[in-house]
């Protein structure tokens, strides 16, 4: 699984959309250290939001739900497609994470006004308070590129919250094993691509370049683990 789709952003004629979005990705990188101009930084940030969903929505597509050595990575063409994925993407990735957040934002902020910031109580209900957060968003984030999936191949932001869906997936081994591939391959990229910024404004460069690889990279495996 993870040598299949580490090919694949580079197969076939993939070159030319790697080279497209390394240039996006790097644009978003460098607008968005300009202060007042970083609104600039939204439109190619959509654009390649909108992208990993077409890469989502061709690998579970792909012949008889299985993603095949052949299968090349969709092209950048039609940019309002990708914006309007883009931004169906964001809404759907907000929905699902704004839940966990809000629930540890009160959790926590009512158990912290509730007693004396030194108090045992008060300090065992905080620890509660967050592991039940922690799951709660592991939960949502577990499920999360299902509903991007389901919204990727019909185009409806309702499709997010199919339940039938979405407990499919949730209780498919297969699934399992694509999400986890995912989160791995996404915590070394970070890592990876951390120590090359950190080597200054070529590695910088460099890293964001990357970034757009990693991207494909890992939504491959997760849309695998949809498939």
């Amino acid at each position: 699984m993870f040598r299949e789709a580490l090919t694949y952003p580079v197969r076939g004629d993939g070159e030319e959309a790697l080279l497209v979005g390394a240039i996006l990705a790097v644009a978003v990188g460098l607008l968005a250290r300009l202060g007042v101009l970083a609104v600039f930084a939204v439109v190619p940030a959509v654009l390649l939001v909108g992208y990993a969903q077409s890469v989502l929505r061709a690998t579970v597509e792909s012949p008889n739900g299985t993603a095949a050595a052949k299968d090349a990575p969709p092209e950048f063409r039609n940019s309002r497609a990708l914006a309007a994925d883009g931004l169906r993407a964001l809404v759907v990735a907000g929905g699902y994470l704004v839940v966990p957040a809000g629930a540890l934002a009160l959790t926590v902020g009512g158990a912290s006004a509730g007693g004396r910031p030194d108090s045992l109580g008060t300090t065992v209900v905080v620890f509660g308070a967050g592991t039940v957060a922690l799951f709660v968003s592991l939960g949502f984030a577990y499920l999360l590129p299902a509903a991007l999936a389901g919204v990727a191949r019909t185009g409806k932001l309702g499709a997010a919250l199919d339940r039938g869906r979405l407990f499919r997936s949730a209780r498919s081994g297969g699934y399992f094993v694509g999400w986890v591939a995912a989160l791995v391959a996404a915590a070394v990229a970070i890592a990876v691509l951390g120590m090359l910024a950190a080597l200054g404004r070529p590695g910088e460069v460099a890293a964001l370049a990357g970034g757009f690889y990693a991207l494909v990279f890992v939504v491959r495996l997760a849309g695998r683990g949809v498939a």
